[in-house]
C-alpha cells in the first residue's frame, strides 16, 4: 500500500477525532481556557511518557495516536473559548478536509520530474510558501476558521515529514505517524503564548525514534507485516 494512502487516512482520522472532541467539549459547558489547554497538555505528556517507556509497540502507538488527537481537541476548544468564537462541527471537519487537500497537493506536485529530483529543496520552498501565504491570509481575513486551519496545517506538516521519513513496513510507518502527532505540543505552546500575551501572568503584562531519513514519498510503498493494524 502506498504511503500517501496510509498517511492520508490517518491524517483524516486524527483531525476528525480532534474536531469531534473540540465540538463535543462545548456541550459540557467548560469555559475556562486554561483548564482546557492544560488538560490537553497533560494528556499529551502522559501519552509521551507511555510512548517513551513502551517503544515500538503497535497497540501503545494506537492509544497514543488517539490520546494526542483528543489532546489537540482540548487545545482547539481552549482557543475557541479564549477568542470567544465558535465553529460548527461541519466547519471544523471541512477544515480537516482542506488540510488533507494540502497534503495531496504537496504529493501531486512531486509528479513533476524536476521537482522530485530536487525533493529537499522543494520541501523547504513548499513550507516557506505555506508560511507566507498563511501569513497573508490571516492578516487580510477575519473568518473564525482561519486560525483552526493554521493549527491543523502544523499537524499536517508533521504528517508530511512522517510520510517522507524512511519506513519499510506498516509498523515503521505508523510509528512515524504516531511520533508526528506530538506536534500537537507546538500548537499548545503557540496557543499558550498568545493567551499569555493577552492576559499577562501574575500581574505582569506580557504582550528514541527520532532519526529522520527523508526522501520523496512518491510511489513509495510499505510492506505489510505478518500482523498488521487491520
Amino acid at each position: 500500500m502506498k504511503k500517501i494512502t496510509i498517511v492520508s487516512i490517518f491524517s483524516l482520522v486524527f483531525l476528525g477525532i480532534c474536531s469531534i472532541v473540540a465540538d463535543g467539549l462545548k456541550h459540557l459547558n467548560l469555559d475556562n481556557e486554561w483548564q482546557l489547554l492544560l488538560t490537553g497538555i497533560a494528556i499529551l505528556v502522559i501519552s509521551g511518557v507511555a510512548n517513551f517507556i513502551v517503544r515500538k509497540n503497535r497497540y501503545v502507538d494506537m492509544v497514543c495516536f488517539l490520546a494526542n488527537a483528543i489532546a489537540l481537541g482540548f487545545c482547539i476548544r481552549a482557543w475557541y473559548v479564549f477568542r470567544e468564537f465558535d465553529n460548527s462541527l461541519t466547519t471544523i471537519l471541512l477544515v480537516s478536509l482542506a488540510c488533507l487537500a494540502y497534503l495531496l497537493v504537496f504529493y501531486a506536485i512531486l509528479y513533476i520530474p524536476f521537482i522530485e529530483k530536487h525533493f529537499e529543496a522543494y520541501l523547504i520552498v513548499f513550507l516557506m510558501v505555506t508560511l507566507i501565504v498563511y501569513g497573508v491570509v490571516i492578516c487580510t481575513t477575519e473568518t473564525t476558521f482561519v486560525s483552526t486551519f493554521g493549527y491543523y496545517v502544523i499537524i499536517e506538516v508533521a504528517f508530511i515529514f512522517a510520510m517522507c521519513n524512511h519506513a519499510d513496513t506498516l509498523d515503521e510507518l505508523f510509528r512515524n505517524i504516531t511520533l508526528s502527532t506530538y506536534s500537537v505540543l507546538v500548537v499548545a505552546i503557540i496557543i499558550a503564548l498568545l493567551m499569555l500575551c493577552e492576559d499577562g501572568v501574575d500581574g505582569i503584562d506580557v504582550s528514541g525514534d527520532l532519526s529522520i531519513d527523508i526522501s520523496s514519498p512518491k510511489d513509495d510503498e510499505v510492506k505489510k507485516d505478518k500482523e498488521h493494524y487491520w
